[in-house]
């Protein structure tokens, strides 16, 4: 007993799974905001320049905890900064800052200097995804049958993702993308089948917010469910003020693609290694986009 006492007690404390490491210096001030869970990091950019430091901090970061994809999302005239250090523009979310659009940057950490990009065949691919989701969302009612969408507790969400991702790399987190955001949860089935919850995390002073399905739907009733709790978010969000909302999700399925698709969002964008597969590996992703209003709208003069 003694002994075991012992070793527990000499056993590091366990890492949180979403991080924020700062990076300061005279000339550069950023912060990584670190997620364990999907092996990614989003870098926040508080002062332009100096990006050989910055891009030397971030893949010491991402080789010490595994990481490999990193994304940034910066104004226009950033973009060819990050560019200059290996990243890739990957798209854009149009009104993420509320009166501009966001462009992301996207870099896969590997062996080689240059990024890893999109090749002709995933985006051959993803093209087929997009039609195909076209095609199936045009069959789909505005009012759709036996839906049923409500609020959900942020306990019952957290404990549905937790028992999803200890089975395999689930598909939404749920964790923190941004600092200081709010969240807001949904789950959502059409008659009888399994049910799902999808997120929001919104920030007001952007006028953004990131949205998240737990798990890909794999029925016509799941997508059904994905689709009116999209809907039902949509009106929640716009109501709060929100302009933008954004998502990522695997170009090779259309399923989710046909919910997204069914609740007015588009393509803007594709991340070359993206999103976890399922398998332990990565799989490019869509980045799909809905802008509810126009930031020039009187409300945010």
């Amino acid at each position: 007993m003694v002994r075991a006492k012992a070793a527990a007690a000499k056993r590091p404390p366990k890492k949180a799974t979403v991080e924020q490491l700062y990076f300061r210096s005279d000339s550069a001030y950023l912060c990584l905001l670190l997620n364990r869970r999907t092996r990614s990091i989003r870098v926040i950019d508080f002062r332009a320049g100096a990006l050989p430091a910055k891009r030397l901090y971030i893949q010491s970061v991402a080789t010490q905890e595994n990481v490999e994809k990193v994304i940034t999302l910066v104004e226009k005239d950033e973009v060819s900064l990050w560019t200059r250090v290996g990243f890739v523009r990957e798209g854009t979310i149009p009104g993420f800052y509320k009166r501009s659009d966001g462009h992301l940057c996207g870099c896969v950490i590997g062996d080689k200097t240059a990024s890893v990009e999109v090749s002709d065949a995933s985006a051959k691919l993803t093209e087929r995804t997009i039609n195909a989701a076209k095609k199936a969302a045009a069959d789909i009612p505005e009012k759709i049958k036996g839906a049923s969408v409500r609020t959900a507790t942020e306990k019952d969400a957290l404990s549905a993702r937790d028992a999803a991702w200890k089975k395999n790399a689930a598909f939404g987190s749920f964790d923190m993308f941004g600092r200081d955001a709010q969240r807001i949860y949904y789950d959502t089935s059409v008659r009888r089948s399994k049910t799902n919850y999808i997120s929001a995390e919104f920030q007001d002073c952007f006028g953004h917010a990131l949205v998240e399905v737990l798990r890909l739907p794999k029925s016509e009733n799941e997508t059904l469910a994905v689709a009116a709790a999209l809907r039902v978010l949509a009106e929640n969000l716009q109501e709060r003020g929100i302009v933008a909302t954004f998502a990522f999700a695997p170009n090779d399925n259309v399923e989710v693609g046909t919910a997204f698709v069914a609740a007015g969002y588009r393509k803007t964008g594709l991340l070359a290694q993206g999103i976890l597969d399922g398998n332990g590996g990565r799989t490019d992703a869509i980045l799909w986009t809905h802008k509810y209003v126009s930031p020039t709208d009187e409300q945010y003069d």
